[in-house]
């Protein structure tokens, strides 16, 4: 690329100029000199265009005539620049030098981010950097959370930032290589490199335009008087922190930035599938290494985002839901405070509340280091059925007794986690069908592992007998199938109608078995529902538990929410918190089980309509990033069908049942808020959203 160099020589300084002309040639350098400002020879009636209040409050001494001087001859390169007409050019000071490598460093420069005001190339302190661009020569191009870096002996220049920094910078309050840098203060775009471009010449040492250091010490004003600069730096570092941290820092910004990407290899592959698994293990085995599996992602993630991702303008950022989720974190460890400081207890339980801390940094887990969907997807499938297959023995039916249970405390649980296997192997079983990139052989093996997965699933959870889960399936599953219609290929259409008339003809066949299983409830249910719309819910309630017609189960259920009910409408807004559970005992006695059956009602009791409403508009909203991401292609859409009838599964699921206690369910959660942060993430690297937080 051709552009002019212009450099800023005194008159006097000829060794400078004959020094400087010696690396151009060797370099193939044609160089424009500028005949700079003499601070020598500055009247001070020629002290025009400065602010000198302003200086010297900002400086905390009197500005040097020779500070004046250089100040005016940048400016007077910058306008000798605009004469010229050409795109870029290089303004330098008289104590640099060139090498073999400096036009090219540049050139890259310009090819990786062409859309600037300035970029300084040389430097005395490079602290804090954070990474914009690299350039395909190596050099990387950002700005510093640490400054002044002092210097602008070399900086390259748009004809727009020249035009730019010739009218925001036309009178002077600081010295140039500190008002250049300040891009905040101006408005202007203005990079550094982490790597000086141009080096030092020996003449360096010696300053002919701004004057010996001693100089400034001379000039400095008494402590007291320096205040007013020691308040200003201050507010110039803070503005630098803030301006530094955006994302983009400007609008007119135009970086492509590049995330640095750790290696990851076979091995670490390996080892993040396992952990995967691990911690999605609640739908095979009820224990709680999906616990340790999170916390070990979240450590994980932490680790990186130091290290790597904090210092380059390419890192995502959990913007407001993910501050709110903190906020949400912080408020929940507060109340735990208070009440362990009033009462010396804590209920282990309410530690779960404290999950959605750690929801955006699982979800920025899952965006850095699932790297393979695929492998996990066909992991989940072959583990799920074999644990399944082992997890219950069928064989008792045969004896006319009940299914046994080896991974779950009992079969309502099982057969929750039996369904979200069977919304998630159908799915898969659809998708495989449909894909036309895959040969046939491969569909055979994939769909015939998912169908098998389905089977299994599907012969769970009617032998497992459990009212809820079958309920709240026979909601979600239509959903599924409705996504698939609507959003699938042709193979997928058909796909699915076949399963649905598999389905029909599985209900038509065990539809007797269910009614007698579950009709009573279904009955007393839908007859509850439409009393509370006639007769509203007082009087509904008071009739249920009077009346004979409904099943014991059901007025047992009924008893229990009236009861929290009580407990929540003396803290309707904020809840109960920690002492929910003495405040229970006064209500129904000692000797009644503290487990609510609603899921609604256990975050009501503990945190209110807040925490009915945070953790409602929490799964709301990452429903809604998996559906962006999947619209936008950045996730494919069967992972959204998947993941919505999962969500709806589980929400129709919480009324009856508190499945949020149970470790299938807090599992649940925190992957499905973590997987839509991983979509957000998703959707802001493909600049589908814009975030204008700081982490």
């Amino acid at each position: 690329m051709s552009f002019p160099i212009f450099v800023i020589n005194l008159d006097r300084e000829t060794g400078r100029w004959n020094e400087l002309q010696a690396s151009a040639r060797e370099a193939g350098v044609v160089l424009t000199r500028i005949a700079a400002c003499d601070g020598r020879t500055l009247r001070p009636e020629d002290w025009t265009d400065i602010d000198l209040a302003s200086a010297r409050r900002q400086n905390g001494r009197e500005i040097l005539a020779a500070e004046c001087a250089c100040y005016r001859s940048h400016l007077r390169a910058l306008e000798r620049f605009l004469e010229d007409g050409r795109p870029y050019g290089l303004i330098v000071e008289d104590d640099v030098s060139f090498d073999a490598d400096t036009l090219p460093r540049i050139d890259a420069i310009v090819a990786a981010v062409p859309a600037f005001d300035a970029v300084k190339l040389t430097s005395h302190r490079v602290r804090l950097f954070i990474r914009a661009a690299r350039t395909a020569m190596g050099d990387e191009i950002g700005r510093t959370l640490h400054g002044p870096q002092g210097s602008a002996a070399a900086y390259l220049v748009s004809r727009e930032g020249a035009r730019r920094l010739c009218e925001t910078l036309r009178v002077m309050e600081l010295p140039w290589d500190m008002a250049l840098e300040r891009f905040w203060a101006a408005n202007t775009d203005v990079y550094c490199v982490r790597r000086n471009v141009l080096a030092f010449s020996p003449s360096r040492a010696r300053s002919s335009i701004v004057g010996p250091s001693g100089s400034y010490r001379s000039m400095r004003f008494a402590w007291q008087k320096r205040l007013g600069a020691a308040v200003f730096r201050i507010e110039d570092h803070l503005r630098r922190l803030h301006h530094v941290f955006k994302k983009p820092p400007l609008g007119r910004t135009t970086l492509n930035a590049d995330t640095p990407e750790p290696p990851q290899t076979n091995g670490w592959a390996v080892v993040t599938l396992m952990l995967l698994m691990v911690f999605v293990s609640a739908v095979w085995y009820e224990a709680e290494t999906y616990r340790l599996a999170g916390l070990i992602f979240v450590a994980a993630a932490v680790w990186r985002w130091f290290r790597f991702d904090l210092w380059t303008y390419g890192k995502p950022l959990i913007g407001w839901v993910g501050l709110l989720c903190v906020g949400w974190g912080i408020h929940v460890l507060a109340r735990l405070a208070i009440a362990y400081s009033e009462t010396g207890q804590f209920e282990t339980l309410q530690g779960s509340y404290l999950l959605p801390l750690l929801y955006p940094t699982t979800g920025f887990a899952l965006w850095a280091y699932v790297r393979r969907p695929g492998a996990a997807i066909l992991a989940f499938m072959g583990l799920s059925l074999a644990l399944l297959a082992i997890g219950t023995d069928h064989s008792a039916i045969a004896r006319g007794g009940e299914p046994r249970i080896w991974m779950f405390d009992n079969a309502m649980h099982a057969a929750v986690a039996a369904a979200v296997v069977f919304l998630s192997a159908a799915r898969f079983t659809i998708h495989i069908t449909g894909r036309y990139d895959t040969t046939l052989v491969a569909r055979f093996w994939l769909g015939g592992l998912a169908a098998a997965v389905t089977v299994l699933a599907v012969v769970n959870l009617l032998t497992l007998q459990s009212r809820s889960a079958w309920t709240a399936l026979a909601i979600a599953f239509p959903v599924l199938a409705a996504l698939v219609l609507l959003e699938g290929n042709r193979r997928e259409r058909f796909a699915i109608c076949l399963v649905l008339v598999v389905s029909v003809a599985i209900a038509a066949f065990g539809w007797q078995f269910v009614w007698t299983t579950d009709g009573d409830t279904a009955l007393s249910a839908w007859h509850f529902v439409a009393d509370i719309l006639l007769c509203g819910v007082p009087f509904t309630v008071q009739e249920a538990l009077a009346g004979e017609a409904a099943p014991e189960a059901f007025k047992v259920r009924l008893l229990l929410w009236n009861d929290a009910f009580k407990v929540w409408s003396n803290h309707l807004l904020f809840g109960a918190g920690s002492n929910w559970a003495a405040e229970w005992l006064d209500v129904v006695g000692d000797g009644i089980d503290d487990v609510l059956h609603n899921g609604y009602l256990e975050v009501a009791v503990r945190y209110g309509l807040v925490g009915l409403a945070f953790f409602i508009f929490m799964f709301l909203w990452a429903a809604a990033q998996v559906h962006d991401a999947a619209r936008a292609q950045l996730i494919d859409p069967a992972a959204w069908h998947c993941y919505v009838s999962t969500l709806i599964f589980f929400a129709i699921t919480l009324l009856g049942n508190s499945i949020n206690r149970l470790a299938v369910g807090e599992a649940f959660a925190w992957f499905a808020a973590a997987f839509g942060f991983h979509c957000f993430f998703l959707r802001q690297r493909a600049g589908r959203v814009k975030v204008t937080t700081y982490f």
